[in-house]
């Protein structure tokens, strides 16, 4: 992205978000939030990525492996029977959740 001086982005971003309906200025503030909270890799030092990734690894431990392959079962239960909806379609497109409503 080549970012511009001369464009006063929050200015922008505001004009944007006023002429969106309530909805989606509501995805727009989520989104702002998601970006916030989840910075550029280029952005994180090597300690931030090791502290990250000793969180994940510490999370991963601690799962309980019961419970993983009781919620696999379940799933592979639900595929077997025929309750799950394909998330691609047959071009390997992702489908969008509206498209469910008519099938």
């Amino acid at each position: 992205m080549n970012v511009q001086p001369q464009v006063n982005y929050i200015k922008a971003i505001a004009e944007i978000a006023a002429s969106m309906p309530p909805a989606r200025t509501v995805q727009l503030y989520e989104f702002a939030l998601f970006l916030k909270s989840h910075p550029l890799l280029s952005e994180e030092t090597f300690e931030e990525i090791a502290a990250d990734e000793a969180i994940w690894e510490a999370q991963f431990a601690a799962t309980d492996g019961a419970k993983l392959d009781a919620l696999i079962a379940s799933v592979e239960a639900e595929i077997n029977a025929g309750e799950t909806l394909p998330m691609f379609d047959e071009r390997g497109e992702f489908i969008e959740p509206n498209e469910f409503k008519d099938n």
